[in-house]
């Protein structure tokens, strides 16, 4: 198994972290983005063309003070998926609070390219059972 799948999640986090858009070259453009786990305002993005994913990244440059970071902890790749345990943290524009979570994430990929991604926040158990493991 090679670590491909795994530097091209470590590569979108990095994008996303600097804020450009060179993620969005990276995945499949019929992309599922899952976060229907996520407590607050929820949602599942169907495609890069989707228009929410522009109001996602619109609205994300308005609540943090700075560009949230995407920092990966733990990078498991399992056949066509990565477990991506990683923290995400940022300062509030409006508050000033200070944001940490560590979260996990599966990527599933086809060909070498991401066409999955679904969010399991806190709930490391489940996104381990989703790619076969347990802890």
């Amino acid at each position: 198994m090679t670590q491909e799948n795994v530097e091209i999640v470590r590569r979108i986090y990095g994008s996303l972290s600097k804020g450009d858009d060179a993620w969005l070259e990276l995945i499949a453009p019929e992309i599922v983005i899952d976060f229907s786990r996520r407590l607050v305002d929820p949602f599942v993005l169907r495609g890069r063309d989707d228009p929410a994913l522009a109001v996602l990244q619109r609205d994300g440059l308005e609540i943090w003070d700075e560009l949230p970071a995407w920092e990966p902890e733990e990078l498991i790749e399992t056949e066509n998926k990565v477990l991506a345990f990683i923290r995400f943290s940022g300062r509030g524009r409006s508050s000033g609070a200070q944001v940490e979570a560590h979260v996990a994430n599966v990527w599933t990929f086809q060909d070498a390219t991401p066409v999955e991604l679904v969010y399991f926040g806190e709930d490391r158990a489940a996104a381990l059972e989703a790619v076969g493991m347990s802890e």
